[in-house]
């Protein structure tokens, strides 16, 4: 099992990748461009490196989490594997699929474990909402709806709805119903690094799939919306379930189920039992495909 990590990145994930790290794993290092906030965070969680230089902090550790800012991930995510280091990449992983192809064929070379962190897989009302999908509770699924709106945030980089926060959900789809179809995309301002999107996509039995994101609603906001044949259930993913059928329902503490979750999914990378990175290659290219049907505006 693996015990000396390396963590890139001192954020908000971040922290709670290092709070929940679980023995014998230890965080060895914290690497991020900003030297105070670097040694801020050791200082909060017992790291003893913390560093500005990608190369200190991957030296004597055996592998590294990447939950830097979003578009550094696929970058630094190949770094630590041309070190020799296993590596878990928050999500989104890559830009494209031939950018996840990249990291695939590098880690089979040098015989590395490369995971994704496909968090919501984790949370607990998705994982009880799987099951009762797969159990047939619900009937035959007639329509899946997700939206999320994150208010404005200020931020040294531009984060990308589709690929980060449509990601989730998408993975989420794919992962309980095997196939998506997709049908349309409209994104605004642009489909690479979108603050605003809708996609729509169609399961194998007709079915219509709606995520819509938001990065500049001023309510925040998150819900899945699955409607059946027989029940419906509304869940934010995180606090409750909510249903015509009272076995459905469930309710707990968002913020623990959130960072029991990214433990869970840490504790599977560590041990060689988290998700296949195919899994990874096929949400790339579901993306892909939903990012090469936006049409700019006339």
């Amino acid at each position: 099992m693996i015990q000396r990590v390396a963590l890139f990145g001192y954020g908000a994930v971040a922290s709670i990748h290092a709070r929940r790290l679980r023995p014998p794993a230890r965080m060895v290092s914290v690497f991020g461009p900003n030297v105070e906030k670097a040694e801020r965070f050791a200082a909060a969680h017992g790291i003893p490196v913390a560093t500005t230089q990608l190369d200190e902090a991957m030296a004597g550790v055996e592998a590294a989490i990447v939950c830097s800012p979003s578009p550094r991930h696929h970058q630094q995510a190949r770094a630590a594997l041309e070190a020799g280091l296993h590596v878990l990449v928050e999500l989104p992983a890559c830009d494209s699929l031939a950018e996840a192809r990249e990291l695939a064929a590098l880690a089979g070379l040098r015989g590395l474990r490369l995971h994704c962190a496909h968090t919501s897989r984790y949370l607990e009302p998705y994982v009880n909402l799987g099951r009762r999908l797969r159990e047939g509770v619900l009937g035959d699924v007639e329509h899946l709806h997700q939206l999320r709106s994150i208010p404005p945030r200020q931020r040294s980089w531009t984060d990308d709805a589709l690929l980060h926060h449509a990601g989730h959900p998408l993975d989420l789809f794919l992962t309980w119903f095997g196939q998506l179809a997709p049908v349309a995309c409209a994104a605004h301002p642009q489909a690479r690094q979108a603050q605003n999107l809708a996609v729509l996509g169609q399961l194998r039995n007709g079915a219509p799939v709606t995520v819509a994101i938001s990065y500049t609603a001023r309510i925040p906001e998150v819900r899945l919306t699955v409607a059946g044949s027989r029940h419906t259930v509304i869940t934010d993913g995180f606090s409750y379930m909510r249903s015509d059928c009272p076995e459905l329902c469930w309710e707990g503490d968002g913020e623990e189920t959130y960072e029991r979750a990214i433990q869970e999914q840490d504790q599977a990378f560590l041990d060689g039992s988290g998700i296949p990175w195919d899994d990874t290659l096929r949400l790339a290219a579901l993306i892909d495909d939903f990012r090469a049907l936006w049409r700019a505006p006339e």
